[in-house]
């Protein structure tokens, strides 16, 4: 099944190193650990708002790499201007501009998501590029898949 996704045009490309231009969009966003705020969001997506009305679900999952405390889910375009008030107060909608970000992506656990979160930090320091906020991790497929066939990509916003 296909997911919308958000949208993006790559600048550069330096191996798997990409500095990417991301399109404005909108999240719904729970503080709460990635575990325990995928079910509040899901609930949110299932009707669990203030016109009952369900939405499709969209890709990527962000989540907080440097200490897990939030997840968040995009909101379809087709909602952007105009979405359901969440009925649980834990949710925040949240407007984000169009932004730059370096990105990798990598298949894998969670070794390899450190592998290349090193690698992006790496060539950032070595390029002399300032980072101006904390890596975000995106994920692409559902929890449930065999972690070999997970793909998911690592991004910080820069200048």
């Amino acid at each position: 099944m296909g997911y919308e996704k958000l949208t993006f045009t790559v600048i550069e490309q330096h191996g798997k190193i990409e500095v990417r231009q991301y399109d404005a969009y909108l999240i719904m966003k729970v503080n709460k650990p990635s575990n325990q705020g995928f079910s509040t969001l899901f609930n949110y997506i299932s009707g669990g708002n203030t016109r009952h009305q369900k939405i499709s679900m969209t890709v990527p999952v962000i989540t907080d790499v440097s200490n897990k405390n939030y997840i968040a889910f995009t909101m379809p375009k087709t909602l952007r201007s105009d979405y359901p008030a969440p009925t649980d107060p834990n949710i925040q909608i949240i407007e984000m501009p169009a932004k730059t970000y370096l990105a990798t992506t990598f298949k894998g656990n969670q070794r390899r998501y450190k592998k290349a979160l090193d690698a992006l930090l790496a060539y950032a320091k070595s390029h002399h590029i300032t980072l101006l906020d904390d890596p975000i991790m995106l994920r692409y497929q559902p929890p449930f898949l065999p972690w070999f066939l997970k793909k998911s990509d690592i991004i910080v916003e820069i200048n």
